[in-house]
């Protein structure tokens, strides 16, 4: 994500943060190489549909101008990734009451060469918001012990925070059969670069591990799903055979499930204020995206908001708000040059959404699979069964989970 969102315009499923999802372009689509400055010259591959800087101005712009479905103004919540704001969340899956991070761990380890064993040797694994790698990284180590040639990519949206990270991850001589690379990208991005006729030709595995999914309320989620799953099958000879199973590609899945408000809340409300830190960073971020990144634009100080965080316990999520302590009068650009200024208050108190972290029960999972046309092969729980790493295979009819192997 990793969080993706009050709905994230980041993976979007309505194409904002691309432009679309751009498949009939696919042959049209030039990427270039970024070849890193690291001293692992780990390759980078910018995969933008423009090969521009993101923009979400007109995103802030509509957030605060209009309600959103909960009735409150919002910022995107792509506001949070950049290169700070990746090192900020890193700091986060450290602290620890974010019980997410350190779960996740616990069942890659105690599962992973099984996962690895069920990894096609000529693999593209395709990590959807890889952030600090140190998740995927106990999956690789796996995949190498059992001497499998995979192509890692790690896709994410800050360049200098790709080097870093996979600079990090393949330091002298930890893999001989693991290539790691780095996509520079949205995810619509990464979608239309995995349905490239030289990648659809190979066995692929999209990894989904972390907070990504929980970004997506459970019907975003199962479309979000859907879009890749299609994506993944359209490749996919295999899928033709007489049983509708097929072998080729596959996605790993971690999901929380945890519905338990007061251990949710403490994850996201740490008496630290590193996660309070990670929210703030959006207003500077905010005020770079407003006149172009780099202009300097203060129009938000982040002396004058704090966080609020508030556990949903009907709508099976925690929410992120941005919170002025004083009258905030703020004056945004105008879209277009000739337009003036839009002046927007928000009022002492009043909340802004910027992010939500969906938490998914058993029926909420069921939806997806049968919606996404996917079905479990295995399914590792951690001990109270509230988190979970699945790994899905494609398929022509609905299935449901079945398959129960804890920790």
């Amino acid at each position: 994500m990793p969080i993706e969102p009050s709905v994230p315009n980041r993976l979007t499923l309505d194409s904002s943060a691309s432009g679309g999802s751009g498949t009939e372009k696919t042959s049209q689509i030039q990427f270039s190489v970024e070849p890193s400055t690291e001293e692992h010259h780990v390759d980078i591959v910018d995969i933008r549909d423009s090969q521009q800087p993101l923009d979400l101005a007109s995103d802030i712009r509509s957030g605060l101008q209009n309600q959103n479905e909960h009735g409150h103004r919002s910022l995107p919540s792509l506001l949070l990734w950049n290169e700070r704001g990746l090192k900020l969340f890193e700091e986060v899956t450290y602290v620890p009451e974010y019980y997410l991070t350190n779960t996740e761990i616990e069942l890659l380890k105690a599962h992973s060469l099984e996962l690895a064993d069920r990894i096609e040797p000529g693999t593209i694994l395709l990590e959807l918001g890889s952030g600090n790698l140190r998740k995927v990284r106990i999956l690789l180590e796996a995949i190498e012990k059992l001497g499998k040639q995979v192509d890692y990519y790690a896709l994410d949206l800050d360049r200098a925070e790709l080097e870093r990270t996979l600079g990090q991850l393949v330091d002298a001589g930890r893999f001989q059969h693991v290539r790691c690379h780095g996509l520079h990208g949205t995810y619509d991005d990464g979608q239309r670069w995995i349905a490239l006729p030289e990648n659809a030709g190979r066995p692929r595995c999209l990894l989904s591990l972390g907070s990504t999914l929980g970004s997506y309320s459970p019907p975003e989620a199962a479309a979000f799903l859907k879009k890749w799953a299609d994506t993944l099958r359209a490749g996919d000879d295999s899928n033709s055979n007489a049983t509708g199973t097929g072998t080729s590609s596959r996605i790993i899945l971690g999901l929380d499930g945890c519905q338990d408000g007061e251990r949710v809340f403490a994850a996201y409300n740490d008496p630290a204020g590193i996660h309070k830190k990670f929210i703030l960073n959006a207003l500077d971020n905010a005020n770079a995206h407003l006149l172009g990144l780099g202009s300097g634009y203060q129009e938000f100080d982040a002396r004058d908001w704090t966080v609020r965080g508030e556990w949903d316990a009907q709508g099976k999520r925690h929410v992120q708000y941005l919170v002025p302590l004083v009258n905030a009068d703020i004056i945004l650009p105008p879209h277009e040059t000739d337009d003036p200024p839009v002046a927007v208050a928000v009022k002492a108190n009043e909340k802004v959404q910027v992010a939500s972290s969906y938490k998914f029960d058993e029926e909420d999972k069921a939806r997806m699979s049968k919606e996404s046309w996917l079905g479990v092969a295995r399914e590792y729980l951690s001990p109270d069964g509230s988190y979970g790493v699945f790994l899905e295979h494609l398929t022509n009819c609905t299935s449901k989970y079945s398959t129960d192997a804890r920790i």
